[in-house]
């Protein structure tokens, strides 16, 4: 700041208001939030399961809860009935010893291959969880129903 000159971009816009204003128009949906998956991606997956309470399959993320962590909040968009929904795979993946061998154990129902990559995974109610997989061999992406969750 030399002689308590601002600095200013061409046009007599500040920087740092330019800067500030930039930032703002970034869209919500394209914040990843340091996670592998965006939210439109998981608002789009998520309507491969059916909500727990009316079975409707709309969901949205309630973008005010997104956490640094990776955990979200999920909604019906029909009877308006949130769950969590969990990004961070790679914490999740290392306090679960028995996740690498149940990954490896999963089919695929387009090819048959065996083995997927975790992108992220929802607790439905107490008695369902999801695991949202892509299929290594082929891509293909779809839903697991959980069995190493504990539900007692």
């Amino acid at each position: 700041m030399d002689g308590g000159h601002r600095l200013q971009k061409p046009g007599g816009v500040g920087i740092l208001a330019h800067v500030v204003r930039c930032l703002l128009s970034v869209p919500a949906e394209a914040v990843r939030m340091g996670n592998p998956v965006t939210v439109e991606q998981v608002e789009a997956r998520l309507g491969s399961v059916r909500c727990a309470i009316c079975k409707a399959s709309g969901f949205a993320i309630d973008r005010r809860s997104m956490q640094p962590d990776g955990g979200w909040k999920g909604a019906c968009t029909k009877c308006r009935y949130t769950f969590p929904v969990h990004t961070d795979m790679e914490f999740y993946q290392r306090t679960q010893p028995d996740m690498p061998y149940r990954l490896k154990d999963i089919s695929c129902p387009a090819c048959q291959g065996r083995g997927v990559d975790l992108d992220f995974r929802i607790v439905m109610s107490v008695r369902e969880a999801f695991y949202f997989v892509t299929c290594k061999a082929c891509r293909h992406q779809f839903p697991e129903k959980s069995s190493l969750e504990s539900f007692e």
